[in-house]
Parts: C-alpha cells; structure tokens; sequence
C-alpha cells in the first residue's frame, strides 16, 4: 500500500466518522432548543445521550486533525479550531484532573497541563464541557471557539480531496443528512432549527 493511498484512507476514516457523530449530535442540540421553545419535551436522558454524541464527536475530530498533520495533505485548518479540537478531546479524556478546575465559576485555580493551559488562556470564563452549545449567530457550538459548520466545511474539504486523489474512494463517501437547522436564510436566523413535526 503506498504512503498516498494509505493518508487518503486514513483521512476519509476519520472524516466520515467525524460527520456521522456531527449528525448524531446536532439534531440533539436542535431538539432541545425546540423543547425551550414549546416543542415537544426534551426527555431527561437525551441529555446524557448529547454528552456521549459530543465526546465522540470530538474524539473523532482530533484524530482527524492529526491525520491531516501528518498526512501531508495541504489542507489548512484555522489555528484556533484546530488547537481547541485539540485541547477539546484532551480536557475531555483526563476529565478528573481539569473537570475542577473549568467547572468552577470564577475559576479559583488554572488548569497544570498544557492543553489545559492554552484552552483556559483562550478561554478565561468559559470550559469544555457543555454539550449543548449553541447561537444564533455561529449555530451550534462543539466548543467555545468551533462552530460545527466549520467542521463540516472542513471534513468537505478532506472528502472533496480524497476522492480527487483516489476516484474509487467515492463509493464509502456517504451522502449528508438533512439539516436540523433552517439554513435557507442568511445570517443569524439560518440557525435557528426546524419545527419537528407536529410542533406548533
């Protein structure tokens, strides 16, 4: 297997599963916005089930990251996604060092590892663990500073770039699902999410 087959298959991993828990998570996110607006009622344990959802959404984000590092790929990712998803899995993973620390409002005491460090310096009063961010103005939050769709954009971005390099890899390239979100509009009401069906 050459170094080029074995990058582009390796980045098209990682990339679909970055999408599938992108479009696991999201229209959890988006139910419980339609519950606070008098949709139906958001059950207790879908919380726990976005926790789930948006920790593997990030495991699988770092690793895709990681293998456009090293992949030679010559995709660029902005520097503040691309140190947060970072960051983000990494706070996530050794939780009983830094949940403490980030769960605390103010922060009494700084994070002592390194991820932890840059992620609070970027951050002074915000943590990683909330798994239902989201705004009106950048959509659903992954973290403070990675709206989803820029990880859509991005995971486009491999897939678009692996099939051109390796066409019969086309075939394991899954299509979208629809959008939990208006999306139709510009600007802040395209992220509002559609009506579920039967809502008023």
């Amino acid at each position: 297997m050459s170094d080029d087959i074995g990058s582009s298959r390796q980045l098209l991993i990682w990339a679909l599963a970055t999408r599938l828990q992108l479009e696991r998570w999201e229209p959890l996110v988006a139910a419980r916005l339609n519950a606070d607006s008098g949709g139906p009622p958001f059950p207790a344990a879908l919380i726990w089930q976005a926790a789930t959802e948006h920790h593997f959404l990030l495991i699988a984000a770092h690793h895709l990251v990681r293998t456009i590092d090293h992949a030679g790929s010559g995709i660029r990712i902005d520097r503040t996604i691309h140190d947060e998803l970072i960051e983000g899995r990494d706070l996530h993973e050794h939780w009983r060092e830094n949940m403490p620390v980030f769960m605390v409002k103010p922060r009494q005491t700084e994070p002592s590892h390194k991820s932890g460090k840059a992620f609070a310096k970027r951050n002074p009063d915000r943590g990683p663990y909330w798994w239902l961010g989201w705004n009106n103005i950048k959509g659903p939050m992954i973290l403070p500073n990675v709206p989803a769709h820029a990880v859509h954009t991005l995971v486009d971005r491999v897939e678009t770039l692996v099939v051109n390099r390796d066409p019969g890899l086309q075939r394991f390239v899954l299509p979208r699902q629809p959008s939990p979100w208006m999306g139709e509009s510009s600007g802040k009401d395209r992220w509002w999410p559609r009506r579920a069906a039967g809502s008023t």
